[in-house]
């Protein structure tokens, strides 16, 4: 698991980008144990240390729309 520490005017979905590169993955950035008592802030001050745990692509080629494959 690695930190992100915010920079003022840092969203939840600005964070994911910096972590994982990809917006998509806010929803386990939001959900992580450590984050919890962060779930109240939408915009972000400065200094916040945000956590962002290990994620896996999961994605199997059944999963993935026809233009996809």
């Amino acid at each position: 698991m690695k930190t992100i520490t915010t920079v003022m005017g840092d969203t939840w979905d600005t964070v994911a980008l910096r972590a994982y590169g990809n917006v998509l993955r806010t929803q386990e950035l939001m959900e992580a144990r450590e984050n919890v008592r962060l779930l109240d802030i939408e915009v972000f001050p400065g200094g916040v240390v945000v956590f962002a745990p290990d994620v896996t692509d999961t994605y199997t080629v059944g999963d993935l729309p026809e233009w996809r494959k």
